[in-house]
């Protein structure tokens, strides 16, 4: 016999909390609502089937998500696979800019009001779903797209790209300073929703996108040791390197840090894979930023949607479009190491959005359809404990996945709006 349960909490007002349980008991539909502290109502529904039941269960949780409610479990108690946050953002978001702040507690968003005019940025609490409005863009003449979030060091402040702009944002004090800025075919040939703003994996080097086709990247240290709130944005970051990425008939695609922060991947591209007379054409360079010098170039058969590191700096990993992968060229070779096929389709790859590896580069977590994959980075075999039931939607198109410092939670959002944090 068929049976499920969740009971979620409403994440708007943390001082009235409000419950609904949702179950299903063979062909039973339970449903059951109340207010912290009062006796729930509870309703009973005879559906014709056992599948239909489930059918309904899907139905009615994902109509309370998008009323705000989220389904939270204890990350301290849960099993692998438990999902310990299942929460939908607000307004017209793919949740594709959020971030994981480094101890797992809560989850940075950015979220677009209708038609991309107008931006806010949530936090989200991962124990209870709670999500607090932190800064809010006003509407104007021109669309405002929230393209990357990323938590400081210390988890207190957020670096967040809007349009062509990297601004450092303060939550307690409310200060913004702009870290880099250009416009596109203006003053620089960077695409906003290709070349994003990223940290090394311990949050001290940041690689920016700036006028005049310059890459540079800050060393965040001095600003992020202990100060107060105002001092942050008095303070420059110290700049240890700098870049053009003018190219003779190429664009810069798409760019990266290792995770030491010592390396770092820029992409150039030119021409389409659709054009017989004007062919596309993918390079990868890779930075010694102490030495400012290439180290190898590696060329691609195809340009890639985003490129990284693995934890070891010892492999360029990217997802080539359209949505598959990942791979992985040797730093050392530059030749194809691994990737993974398609399980069904011998044309192309497995389906892939988005990637992130674990801090001690153990685990290997994939942004598939509808579910995250998580798979041993060394054997690339896959977990099923994570894999999606049957009928749930889960996060889609998955573009964006974070993992916790410390390697126990796993938090995945596309483009249903929903992000969903499970135990490792």
């Amino acid at each position: 016999m068929t049976s499920l349960d969740t009971t979620m909490r409403s994440s708007a007002d943390p001082a009235k909390v409000k419950f609904y349980r949702i179950a299903v008991e063979g062909s039973r539909l339970i449903r059951s609502a109340w207010t912290e502290g009062r006796r729930p109502r509870e309703t009973v529904t005879e559906c014709a089937s056992e599948q239909e039941a489930e059918l309904k269960f899907e139905e009615l949780r994902w109509k309370k998500l998008r009323e705000g409610f989220a389904c939270v479990a204890d990350a301290a108690q849960a099993a692998r696979g438990t999902v310990v946050l299942d929460v939908k953002v607000p307004n017209r978001c793919s949740a594709q800019a959020f971030d994981l702040s480094p101890d797992g507690r809560t989850i940075a968003v950015g979220t677009m009001l209708k038609d991309a005019y107008g931006a806010e940025i949530h936090l989200i609490d991962v124990a209870t779903g709670h999500r607090r409005l932190i800064h809010a863009e006003p509407v104007g003449k021109r669309q405002t797209f929230v393209h990357a979030v990323h938590f400081d060091a210390v988890g207190e402040r957020i670096v967040y790209a809007l349009n062509e702009e990297t601004r450092l944002f303060d939550p307690a004090s409310g200060q913004t300073r702009i870290l880099a800025q250009y416009r596109e075919f203006q003053d620089a040939d960077f695409n906003p929703f290709r070349a994003r703003p990223s940290w090394d994996a311990a949050r001290r080097r940041l690689l920016l996108f700036d006028t005049g086709d310059r890459v540079r990247i800050l060393d965040a240290l001095d600003a992020l040791d202990a100060f107060d709130a105002l001092d942050a944005f008095d303070q420059d970051w110290n700049e240890v390197f700098a870049t053009s990425t003018e190219r003779p008939s190429m664009r810069c695609w798409a760019g990266a840090l290792s995770p030491s922060g010592k390396l770092m991947a820029l992409c150039f591209t030119k021409g389409s894979r659709y054009k017989e007379d004007d062919p596309e054409v993918t390079e990868v360079e890779i930075w010694d930023i102490d030495r400012r010098n290439v180290l190898r170039r590696i060329p691609m058969d195809r340009k890639p949607h985003a490129i990284g590191f693995d934890p070891a700096d010892t492999l360029l990993v990217a997802n080539p479009e359209s949505a598959e992968g990942p791979c992985a060229h040797s730093l050392e070779t530059g030749e194809l190491v691994w990737h993974f096929p398609h399980p069904y389709r011998t044309d192309r790859w497995a389906t892939c959005y988005g990637w992130a590896y674990s801090p001690d580069g153990g685990t290997l977590a994939i942004g598939r359809r509808r579910d995250t994959d998580i798979v041993d980075a060394a054997t690339r075999h896959s977990d099923p404990t994570f894999r999606c039931r049957p009928g749930d939607l889960g996060t889609g198109r998955t573009y964006t996945v974070r993992i916790s410092a410390d390697g126990t939670l796993v938090a995945s959002g596309g483009d249903t709006g929903r992000i969903i944090v499970r135990k490792l």
